[in-house]
């Protein structure tokens, strides 16, 4: 792990040239400032790991030579020339690069962008700490705040779109808020209304997948494999011919989540459980 700066505030040169460079180029620059390490959701390893570090590096690499900018950028950065021969240390750290850029999101501001991040803390295998600033248009990083981080809530939730059950119909995920009435269920599984304690939302990383699960009744829903049911499990355990919330499972297909966020809420109750789109599961949020 790469140790952090360890000052409280810390500025890159600029580029010489002074001109505006690319989006890329810009995060690539503030992943340095920051230490060339952030604590983040990685999609080769989470929710389950696919295979060694270096078969994951050749398994996304066609798809990061396909995004012209930040190949480019990642290439300038790690000081290696396009069609070159990449061993297979390069092709790790290119896809490392890519990875993490993909975690950094720039926010317009006045001459540049703003940035709010969690690193690993220097010293520590376990914890991390936030660090926010600002990036000029050129390349120039200010971080102007280190405090304490928090735990990384890697996505674990629902898609975009799921519907979740309230005494007055149902509700996309992405519209229910704190203190709105939804359905939960008591320790004897009978329904009962519940107020909405807290709601969650995490931005799902690069090549997060999701499970749409299937019961034999039609019922239908889409969430991370690592979503808790109402029963102890996961969604991910979950295979065809599976007894599961009164019925039973008929398909559990994995797929690419182009939704970008993905949502969750606690109910008031003993259970913590809600129904989306039907099917009763638990709270990550608990």
């Amino acid at each position: 792990m790469l140790l952090l700066l360890g000052a409280a505030c810390a500025k890159q040169a600029e580029s010489p040239s002074g001109t505006p460079k690319s989006l890329p180029a810009l995060e690539l620059d503030v992943l340095k400032a920051v230490g060339g390490r952030l604590d983040y959701c990685d999609p080769d390893v989470y929710p389950v790991a696919r295979g060694s570090e270096l078969e994951a590096a050749k398994a996304r690499f066609p798809t990061i030579q396909a995004d012209t900018a930040a190949f480019r950028a990642i290439l300038a950065s790690e000081r290696l020339t396009p069609g070159q021969h990449f061993t297979d240390a390069q092709l790790i750290a290119i896809n490392n690069d890519y990875k993490q850029m993909q975690a950094i999101r720039l926010q317009p501001v006045s001459g540049g962008y703003r940035f709010d991040l969690m690193v690993p803390k220097a010293g520590s295998g376990t914890s991390n700490e936030e660090v926010s600033g600002t990036v000029s248009r050129s390349g120039t990083v200010d971080i102007q705040h280190r405090g304490p981080g928090k735990p990384l809530p890697c996505p674990i939730c629902l898609a975009q779109g799921v519907r979740i059950a309230t005494p007055l119909g149902e509700v996309p995920v992405q519209d229910v808020h704190v203190g709105m009435v939804v359905w939960t269920t008591d320790r004897r599984g009978r329904r009962i209304p519940a107020v909405v304690l807290r709601v969650g939302q995490m931005q799902a990383p690069l090549g997060h997948e999701v499970i749409r699960l299937t019961l034999a009744d039609g019922r239908t829903v889409t969430a991370s494999p690592a979503h808790p049911t109402a029963d102890g499990r996961t969604v991910g355990e979950l295979k065809p011919g599976d007894a599961f919330d009164g019925s039973r499972v008929t398909a559990a297909i994995p797929l690419g989540y182009g939704g970008g966020t993905t949502y969750d809420l606690l109910p008031s109750g003993p259970t913590g459980t809600y129904f989306a789109n039907g099917v009763l599961l638990g709270s990550t949020l608990r």
